[in-house]
Order: structure tokens, then C-alpha cells, then sequence
């Protein structure tokens, strides 16, 4: 099987701490399935990192995850997500820096590999948005997730989903319990288009929508939440797990949570 993550590999920056760790959503995807998905899994990562010291973080962090693929040098910056966090262990985010990715359209080769992949993610958000076009164009026969986040970069609405939906099978949504009107409206564009959508509400679990009926699944509760940078991500390749094997949504979702909450109890993901 052939995975292939296309996105942002760069340096999560926790100031709180005074530490670099490498990141990023697709980072974070692409090490997690390397580590749930069998040995024989052959994943790859599609991004662009600059010319600078976190560059060649990132670099070392894919060499030891054994991470290939497409990895295009480019003068300039390689993006930086700066993060604090609250007493609870919430993560916050700010000053996004997208670095060289922002301006990035994919060679050749990326579009190539992508082509062969059987699973591809990737996620979406405004500073990428024009990468996200060139990846999402790119025709490939397995199955496509993409990882809306929680849609605030597009005002919550859900028409960019819809822009989209031809060309991808399964979306993530990191949503909370009290956004039931965008649920429900995702719940009705999936059931009209044919797709699964899957909505994380941290504490209060998970939910898939897209058929007949919700499915639902509770959190795994923790003793202490230390971090949660990148739960999200992990909840994505946990799922996709189970769901590349046996298609059982309800399953899916148990894994996802399983995972993401030992993700939460410790600083980082990659």
C-alpha cells in the first residue's frame, strides 16, 4: 500500500517552553501512520522546506520516521506554527509563518507519486490554499482525505467543503459540541454527495456523518491532558487505520480516539 501525505512538514515552536519540535498537520499524519500502518506501508510526505536551521530539523525528523517522497528545497523560510498553552494543556495557536509552502506548486515528480497513491491526505487551510489546489487536482484512484480543521479560515462555512467534493472521499472536521448547526449542515452536504465526513469535538468525542444514521463515539478519558498540538492529525491516521482495513466507520472512530487521546498526555506528536 502506498500512502502519500501532502502538506505542511515544518517546526511547531512551543514559546512557552523555549523548544522547536518538528510539526505540522501532514508531518504529524505521515509519522503516525508510519507508525500504526503495517511495516510494509510505503509513505510518503509532498511539501517544501526552506533553507533555514528548522529546515534541517524537519529533514532529520523524516529521515528517522523513514519518510520519502517529494521533498522540494526552496529558498527561503520553512514553516514555523509558534504555540502556547493554556493550564489545561490547550493548545493555542498564532502567528502562523507558511514559509516557502505558500507559494509552492507541485513538480512532476509530486504529482506522480500522488497519481500512484492509494491513500492520499492532505489538509486545507487559507495560507496553503494554492498548494492545496495543485495537490487536489492531481487524479489519483485510492481513496482522498482531506483535513478541513475547523473551517475558520473560511468564515465556517461550508461551501469551500462543497467547492471540493468531487475530488475527495473522506473530510475531517475539528469542530467543538457547540457548532450543531455547521455539523448539521456538513451531515446534509455528505448524505447529498455521497461522502463520510468525520467531526472531532475534543472532549466530547467523535461523531461520522454522511448515512443513514450518526455514528457516534465517546472520548477516551485521561488523566492529564499535557498537549494537545496535533491530536487531531493523529485521530486522522488512527482512523484511516482501521478504516484502509476493514471500512467499519464505528471501529474507525475507536481507533482514532485511541490514539489521540495518548497523544494528548505528552508534549508534540512527531
Amino acid at each position: 500500500m502506498k500512502v502519500v501525505c501532502a502538506g505542511d512538514c515544518g517546526v511547531d515552536r512551543y514559546v512557552d517552553l523555549g523548544i522547536d519540535r518538528p510539526g505540522g498537520k501532514t508531518l504529524n499524519v505521515a509519522a503516525t501512520v508510519r507508525r500504526l500502518f503495517p511495516a510494509s506501508t510505503d509513505v510518503g510526505v509532498v511539501t517544501a522546506l526552506g533553507t533555514d536551521v528548522e529546515a534541517r530539523l524537519v529533514a532529520t525528523a523524516l529521515r528517522e520516521h523513514r519518510l520519502g517522497g517529494s521533498v522540494v528545497e526552496r529558498p527561503g523560510r520553512t514553516s514555523v506554527q509558534p504555540i502556547d498553552r493554556s493550564p489545561s494543556g490547550e493548545k493555542i495557536f498564532f502567528e502562523y509563518d507558511q514559509g516557502v509552502l505558500g507559494g509552492y506548486r507541485l513538480v512532476p515528480a509530486a504529482r506522480a507519486l500522488i497519481a500512484t497513491a492509494d491513500l492520499l491526505v492532505t489538509p486545507l487551510y487559507v495560507e496553503i490554499h494554492g498548494f492545496f489546489d495543485s495537490v487536489i487536482a492531481v487524479p489519483s484512484a485510492g481513496l482522498r482525505a482531506v483535513d478541513f480543521s475547523d473551517l475558520a479560515d473560511f468564515e465556517s462555512d461550508a461551501a469551500i467543503v462543497e467547492r471540493y467534493a468531487d475530488r475527495f472521499d473522506i473530510g475531517f472536521f475539528g469542530l467543538h459540541s457547540t457548532d450543531q448547526t455547521l455539523v448539521a449542515t456538513l451531515e446534509a452536504q455528505a448524505r447529498r454527495r455521497g461522502k463520510l465526513y468525520i467531526v472531532t469535538l475534543g472532549p466530547d468525542g467523535s461523531l461520522a456523518v454522511g448515512g443513514a444514521d450518526r455514528v457516534r463515539c465517546a472520548a477516551v478519558p485521561v488523566d492529564q491532558v499535557v498537549d494537545t498540538t496535533g491530536a487531531g492529525d493523529v485521530f486522522s491516521a488512527g482512523f484511516l487505520r482501521e478504516y484502509c482495513t476493514s471500512r467499519d466507520v464505528a471501529a474507525s472512530l475507536q481507533v482514532g480516539s485511541r490514539v489521540a487521546a495518548e497523544s494528548i498526555q505528552r508534549i508534540g506528536v512527531v
